[in-house]
């Protein structure tokens, strides 16, 4: 997790993992002292590398890590991480595998529970699931208000085959403005828990990021971050992490071109006056949304270049007209920074008419990750 040498390196990512602990320090400070963490590590660790960040967060101890499919659980076991596993989301068929690597499934109905009880009986032993209910986002989980139908058989199979170690849910507009919704949401969930006898349900979580700065009250057992950790806002966090990751690119050529020339694939951009244009080694097969084409800014220090033309698979051209100092080889920030930042996440968000989810995770394994060092503490 040391410092790497990109000084040949076309473009690459900076992360500051002192950062993403700080970001996972700052959410457990603002919960209950008995609320535990189940950090969410899926999809690569949001793109910021599922490794690295698992490395940097492990002398916290969290409770466990939440995956969404069976090959990131694995691959937590083959690095030898012992920690509960979550999984998330599964198909019927990842049940056994998911069994076999002691991961521990989520379960939201009755056809998925006899399944598991199956792989359970043929593994002769008993096996730990999280139980979903769904208070309304519409995805999976039992449906709260059923609760009288599907009890019964989730109690039958915990006699023998199972263990009831979990159950959670998921706020569906937790980044609104209006509470409303999630505070019904989490009304439901409470309903539908305190149903349970006595000593079943286990742990409970149903906070994920942004609804775990918002509502502390609704930390339940365990939050469950994710975007939070890696320097990400949904909208409306009643704190805001610190950035993560800096996405760097170098120039590979500098000229001077007339008034009218043109740039890119389809010319869609045309030099109003004589201009400097530098080209920049990174593109969308890096992770650079193609909507930034004539529509995003990169930063050479505190200064701005705007993208012009369209935005090709593996360069950009910037207008880099009066900027000082900018040659080949030089390099500056496409996304990351202070949130106020042009480049930053959010910023890079908006100007595509997305959610910063998308711009992280669409990252590319083409870019180098270089990792700071955790002081330990």
């Amino acid at each position: 997790m040391g410092t790497q040498d990109l000084s040949s390196v076309r473009a690459w990512v900076d992360v500051d993992l002192g950062a993403l602990v700080a970001n996972y320090d700052s959410l457990q400070e603002r919960a209950k002292p008995r609320v535990g963490m189940l950090p969410v590590v899926k999809a690569d660790a949001y793109g910021v590398g599922f490794c690295p960040v698992v490395r940097a967060l492990e002398p916290r101890q969290p409770w466990g890590y939440g995956v969404a499919a069976v090959a990131e659980g694995l691959e937590l076991r083959e690095r030898g991480i012992d920690r509960r596993v979550v999984l998330l989301f599964s198909t019927p068929e990842e049940l056994d595998l998911a069994a076999e690597a002691s991961l521990t499934p989520g379960i939201g109905d009755l056809e998925a529970l006899e399944r598991y009880r199956a792989c359970a009986k043929r593994v002769d032993r008993r096996l730990p699931f999280h139980l979903e209910i769904d208070t309304g986002i519409g995805r999976c989980g039992f449906h709260h208000a059923a609760v009288a139908d599907w009890l019964p058989r989730v109690l039958e199979a915990c006699e023998a085959e199972l263990e009831w170690e979990g159950t959670f849910a998921h706020f569906h507009s937790a980044d609104e403005e209006d509470e409303q919704p999630s505070r019904e949401q989490w009304k439901r969930f409470q309903q539908c828990v305190q149903s349970f006898p006595d000593g079943a349900g286990g742990v409970h979580h149903v906070a994920a990021s942004v609804s775990a700065t918002r509502w502390p009250e609704y930390g339940a057992d365990l939050l469950r971050p994710g975007l939070f950790l890696y320097g990400g806002t949904g909208g409306n966090e009643a704190i805001l992490p610190q950035p993560v990751i800096t996405v760097r690119a170098r120039v590979t050529a500098v000229r001077d071109v007339p008034a009218g020339w043109t740039a890119s694939y389809g010319a869609t951009y045309k030099a109003e006056g004589p201009s400097r244009w530098a080209t920049l080694a990174i593109g969308y097969a890096d992770g650079v949304p193609r909507a930034l084409s004539n529509n995003g800014v990169v930063t050479f220090g505190d200064q701005q270049a705007p993208i012009i033309g369209r935005v090709c698979m593996d360069v950009i051209v910037v207008d880099v007209t009066g900027l000082e100092g900018v040659v080949p080889g030089s390099v500056c920030t496409v996304i990351g920074g202070s949130p106020n930042a042009p480049t930053s996440l959010q910023a890079v968000a908006d100007r595509c008419d997305t959610i910063t989810y998308d711009i992280l995770t669409g990252l590319s394994r083409r870019l180098p990750r270089r990792y700071n060092v955790v002081a330990q503490s």
